[in-house]
């Protein structure tokens, strides 16, 4: 992949040992040590193409507060490897990362503006030469094919490449895409490739996505990677950061399908995003009236509305406060304060508590009728396959990777006291689960099929839907319908350990 020499990347490490989950070596600059859950991987070089004693150890140490050098690989080369690194060894480059022309095509996006925009950082100083140490010291000789690589310049970069290499041009059976991205990367990626489960070319062409956290909530990672970074009681098992998760996922991760939903909207909705533009054009762009346009002038932002029907997910629907969260919180302004701008808008939202008037029905599994829910005034709304929507915020405690099933939490207008209790216990393991107060209100948590949603505001900025963080203008009247997809068409990189079978 890289002109340069993976050996020139190298430090020779001595005296190295591993005890009581620390890591200990000597260099020429002296002595370093490291822990357990900062190491990627150990490379055993006897193995390698050309044999030899010793092993390579890779470290990634974090600093996201060093804007100019987040990250710190160390490559050492040690002559042994301490038994208590066995765990993580690694053979060489898995076949899932080699491109073999006609069968196999590899793709590395890096998405420059996702979360607090790190990608590239990660991709220059910590995989790609992480990628180039491993092809160059595998068993197998090296791809005669080189994995391409995409560097986002837009919001659009994703999607045009999913369109791309959807089609039906001839090209490998299988593809591997690794992002270096946020949740964002993954609904760009499938709504943007051809996708009809039924369909002959979806069975013929194999998509493998691997994710690498750089988002902001990274809601799909965390709640696949959850059962080993949280036990049942919300303790730690595995003190790893989720980028050195994801980058031993990467290496020895193992495929399995990607379960989805299918949110489908009433015609005349719209997606609604804001793009950074010159007061001029957001004025140009905006409804007249003083009130926008006095927030054109503060925001410097133009709407995009693209008409829609449907979309796919694989992370979270819903409608109320979830979805004004995520809507309100999209501008550059919050952006750049990364996961902490959700509790910033949240704040605000709760002062106003504003009820959401809506039918909301509900299917449940094996059942043939729906139930319509009492009242037409609703606080949250959403349904999820996952557990988690931050790595804190647990949701769905319930849910299990790779487990498919769609869960609801609902409540009603219980007011931003109320609100914000059970936020605060969704972030405390879950606990919001099983809340009920003496004036009848109660969270319902429950397993769905289906879920329908009309949504009867007069008001559009109450009107928003959000699918996997995609937000969808439904016009008064209209709906939002979402199920279960049985066949995605798609697969994810994930560790065998969090496989159903294992964790039964």
């Amino acid at each position: 992949m890289s002109s340069s020499t993976p050996q020139a990347g190298l430090t020779n490490a001595t005296s190295v040992s591993a005890s009581d989950g620390i890591i200990s070596w000597t260099t020429p600059n002296g002595k370093d040590e490291a822990k357990y859950q900062n190491i990627v991987f150990v490379l055993d070089l006897s193995q390698s193409r050309s044999p030899k004693p010793g092993c390579i150890i890779a470290l990634l140490v974090e600093d996201v507060q060093n804007t100019n050098k987040p990250f710190r690989l160390l490559l050492l080369l040690a002559d042994a490897s301490p038994d208590d690194l066995r765990p993580y060894h690694l053979r060489g480059l898995p076949d899932h990362l080699r491109p073999v022309k006609g069968k196999q095509d590899v793709d590395i996006v890096v998405s420059t503006k996702s979360g607090i925009g790190l990608s590239l950082h990660f991709w220059e100083d910590v995989l790609r030469p992480l990628w180039d140490v491993v092809e160059h010291h595998s068993p197998e000789e090296p791809s005669r094919e080189s994995p391409d690589v995409l560097i986002t310049q837009d919001a659009d970069s994703v999607r045009n490449f999913a369109r791309r290499i959807g089609g039906s041009d001839g090209s490998s059976q299988s593809r591997t895409i690794v992002l270096l991205s946020g949740d964002g990367g993954i609904v760009d990626l499938i709504n943007s490739v051809p996708h009809d489960a039924s369909s002959s070319s979806s069975e013929q062409r194999q998509l493998l996505l691997a994710l690498l956290p750089l988002g902001t909530g990274n809601a799909l990672f965390h709640s696949l990677h959850k059962p080993l970074w949280a036990s049942e009681g919300g303790s730690k098992t595995e003190d790893a950061s989720p980028l050195v998760l994801g980058l031993r996922t990467l290496f020895n991760g193992v495929s399995a399908n990607l379960p989805l939903f299918r949110a489908s909207f009433s015609p005349g909705s719209r997606i609604v995003k804001f793009t950074p533009t010159t007061t001029e054009e957001s004025l140009a762009n905006d409804d007249k009236s003083e009130d926008n346009k006095d927030a054109s002038k503060s925001l410097h932002l133009a709407k995009q509305e693209t008409e829609v029907s449907h979309l796919f997910g694989a992370v979270v629907a819903s409608y109320g406060f979830h979805s004004s969260i995520v809507y309100e919180s999209d501008t550059p302004e919050y952006r750049v304060h990364g996961a902490k701008r959700f509790g910033m808008v949240a704040q605000e939202l709760l002062r106003e508590s504003h009820p959401y008037s809506a039918q909301v029905q509900v299917r449940y599994p094996s059942a043939a009728d729906w139930e319509r829910f009492d009242g037409a005034e609703h606080a949250y709304v959403l349904v999820t396959p996952l557990s988690n929507l931050e790595r804190t915020f647990t949701i769905s405690p319930a849910s299990k990777p790779l487990d498919g099933k769609l869960r609801l939490v609902h409540f009603g207008p219980v007011g931003g006291e109320r609100t914000l209790e059970l936020m605060m216990k969704a972030y405390d393991g879950g606990k919001h689960v099983g809340a009920k107060w003496d004036d009848g209100h109660e969270l319902r948590y429950e397993e769905v099929d289906e879920l329908r949603v009309t949504v009867l505001e007069d008001d559009e900025r109450w009107r928003k839907v959000c699918i996997d963080g995609t937000i969808v203008d439904i016009p008064k009247g209209g709906e939002l319908a979402v199920r279960k997809e049985e066949e995605s068409g798609f697969k994810i990189l994930v560790d065998q350990r969090v496989l159903p079978s294992k964790l039964d």
